[in-house]
């Protein structure tokens, strides 16, 4: 009798002792946008159980001086056991982004699974914005929003929703919003490069059952983002004393 093989959660667990030994686990695209994080100040986050720290980790190996931003604390738990197990201490920062009253920093990596639809790319941009030093870099990583519109049908790839935001089903912002987001608060625009998959985590691509791989490689489900704070814009409205 055959029996299907079933995969052990074993299998995704993560070896502590590789971040102890100075592993990292960016690809070479990420560590050409990074450059050199050798001592500077860098925030990492959002920290969350899908990321579950390893950027930030990555980047305490790569000789940055790290601090580790989670939304909330059981987000963070995961993150902090692998911490923990590896031997490397992070200065963490709990909590809403707008709440985080450490920097200024000279990188912040914007970790995947940060851009949640509902995001604001507007504020989300604003509050980047507000934590780096002038002249300070970004580097974002994270789903390709155009990724979520396709959709298969008789094994053809079809458009299933919209791209632009006219239905609820819609997407809630397009790439193009987020850049202009980020060139409203300052940002001037470095890279920004385009995946068919990530190495490391899953896509809306993925979700799709019997894509083939000549499709697959139609479509764009991750990006990657790196821009330059040029200059800092006027005050948030909410940091802006009533008159």
């Amino acid at each position: 009798m055959s029996r299907v093989l079933e995969p052990s959660p074993a299998w995704f667990e993560i070896d502590p002792a590789f971040y102890a030994h100075g592993g990292t686990c960016f690809s070479d695209d990420e560590l050409a946008a990074l450059g050199e994080p050798a001592g500077l100040a860098a925030l990492v986050g959002p920290i969350t159980p899908e990321n579950r720290g390893e950027e930030a980790l990555s980047l305490a190996n790569l000789g940055a001086r790290v601090t580790a931003w989670s939304p909330d604390p059981a987000a963070a738990d995961p993150a902090r056991t692998l911490a923990g197990a590896a031997g490397i201490e992070l200065d963490w920062r709990i909590g809403p982004l707008e709440t985080i009253d450490a920097g200024p920093f000279d990188l912040i990596y914007h970790a995947w699974g940060g851009l949640q639809p509902t995001l604001d790319p507007d504020t989300r941009a604003a509050h980047l914005a507000r934590l780096l030093a002038p002249g300070g870099r970004l580097v974002l990583y994270d789903r390709h929003p155009f990724a979520s519109v396709v959709g298969l049908h008789r094994g053809l790839l079809v458009v299933a929703r919209g791209y632009f935001p006219f239905r609820p089903a819609d997407n809630p912002w397009t790439l193009g919003d987020l850049l202009t987001a980020l060139a409203e608060a300052g940002f001037a625009l470095d890279l920004l490069d385009e995946f068919p998959g990530s190495e490391r985590y899953s896509t809306a691509l993925d979700a799709l059952p019997g894509l083939q791989w000549e499709l697959r490689l139609r479509v764009p489900a991750a990006m990657l983002i790196a821009a330059t704070l040029a200059f800092h814009p006027a005050p948030l409205e909410a940091d802006t004393p009533a008159g």
